[in-house]
């Protein structure tokens, strides 16, 4: 009987719960996009979508559905990948700005503008927490954002 390495397993699972973090956190972007006047995603709406999903609890059916959509992109077959494209002006990137989010007042937009807000002050509750909280501030600052 063949038994899985306990250090492999341990190392897929923390993987597939990154994963479904950030399935979870594309959700909330698409949300944001389609709750804004151009609906066309951008990276604005993907950072604010990860520090949402960072700051804001899953609910239990979140969790489920988020973690066997983690599992079926970990074991799908590499000719099923979807793409995502976000694609912003080249100008738009080449200069620093405040990340933007739109104006709508529904729960999870109004909820967004409160983490951004609250951002740097939020205190990660674990590690991974920690480690993509950093990935956040990474990226924008990389790409002249500021939060």
């Amino acid at each position: 009987m063949y038994m899985e390495n306990p250090i492999e397993k341990a190392q897929a699972s923390i993987i597939q719960v990154m994963i479904a973090n950030s399935v979870s956190a594309v959700k909330i972007s698409k949300i944001l996009c389609d709750h804004s006047s151009d609906n066309i995603l951008k990276a604005d709406e993907i950072i604010c979508g990860l520090i949402y999903r960072l700051m804001t609890p899953m609910t239990d059916d979140e969790i489920v559905e988020s973690m066997t959509e983690a599992e079926d992109i970990m074991y799908r077959d590499s000719s099923d990948e979807d793409i995502l494209e976000t694609v912003d002006d080249i100008e738009e990137l080449s200069r620093q700005r405040k990340v933007r989010t739109n104006t709508c007042n529904c729960d999870i937009c109004s909820q967004v503008r409160v983490c951004l807000c609250n951002f740097s002050d939020y205190i990660p509750k674990d590690e991974l927490g920690d480690k993509f909280k950093k990935s956040i501030i990474d990226t924008c600052e990389t790409y002249d954002r500021i939060i």
